[in-house]
């Protein structure tokens, strides 16, 4: 790992610990929710993604879970092995509470920096599944996919559910404007946290956001020997950034799913 890429993913990744207890306080009914054996937190086209696959029975490994409540939702629909990755301690702790109380004890959850993952891992999982809110904090989108393609067993598939590219144009408003150009480079700070449920403002440790054009993500995976085999974009709010542009009547696409395969 470069000390570029060491440098902004421990910046985002204190940052997420430092947010990880307003998220808990936010989605404090979640325990009792989860508690149901049919719960399932995917959005409708992603969930239809899933199951595309044929879940069941399959090795599943989720990049980037948060809470870990779409791996559970994977784990709900049959899937064999499950595992979840994230960077941040406080999170994996929220995952492994709230598999237990969906009596999924099976559930494995790992924390670690998804750029420096454990060989043991590669080549072991059927489907890595990424859903919204990823690519962003990721410095360098071609060694991301190298990584999501080494865990990949032969003819494995990678889908995503993320935030539309074309976003990262926007600017939050009433309404969300234009502020950006669509190949902007920089890394974008921020110190106002990462309540994205509210929005509520707080003097919270710097993160750093990236853009990355849908080119830059198409060629990423074609270049770690992942084939396309599906890209849907999508009208509605998936990830809760600019959701007002929805209902605007010239709408961007707020969302896209892709889905690639493993060749060798």
């Amino acid at each position: 790992m470069s000390d570029k890429i060491a440098f902004y993913t421990k910046k985002n990744i204190d940052s997420w610990n430092e947010a990880a207890p307003r998220h808990a306080s936010i989605n404090s009914s979640l325990i009792s929710t989860v508690l149901n054996p049919a719960f399932n937190n995917l959005n409708p086209d992603f969930d239809a993604l899933v199951d595309s696959c044929n879940i069941k029975n399959k090795s599943v490994v989720q990049v980037c879970c948060n809470n870990g409540l779409d791996i559970l939702s994977v784990k709900n629909k049959g899937a064999a092995r499950c595992l979840g990755i994230d960077g941040s301690k406080e999170f994996i702790s929220q995952a492994k509470e709230l598999s237990e109380d969906a009596n999924q004890p099976d559930m494995e959850f790992l924390h670690s920096n998804i750029y420096d993952l454990p060989d043991e891992f590669k080549s072991s999982f059927d489907l890595v599944i990424i859903t919204v809110g990823v690519f962003g904090w990721m410095p360098d989108i071609y060694k991301f996919m190298e990584v999501c393609s080494s865990l990949l067993v032969a003819d494995g598939q990678l889908l995503v559910e993320e935030i539309h590219p074309i976003l990262g144009m926007y600017e939050e408003g009433k309404p969300s404007y234009i502020d950006s150009s669509y190949f902007n480079k920089e890394p974008i700070k921020d110190s106002n946290g990462l309540d994205y449920f509210n929005k509520e403002k707080y003097d919270a440790k710097e993160n750093y956001w990236f853009h990355h054009s849908l080119t830059e993500i198409l060629m990423a995976a074609i270049s770690n020997n992942l084939r396309l085999e599906h890209i849907k974009e999508l009208s509605y709010n998936v990830g809760n950034f600019c959701a007002d542009l929805e209902f605007v009547k010239h709408n961007p696409p707020l969302g896209i799913n892709l889905s690639w395969r493993k060749i060798e």
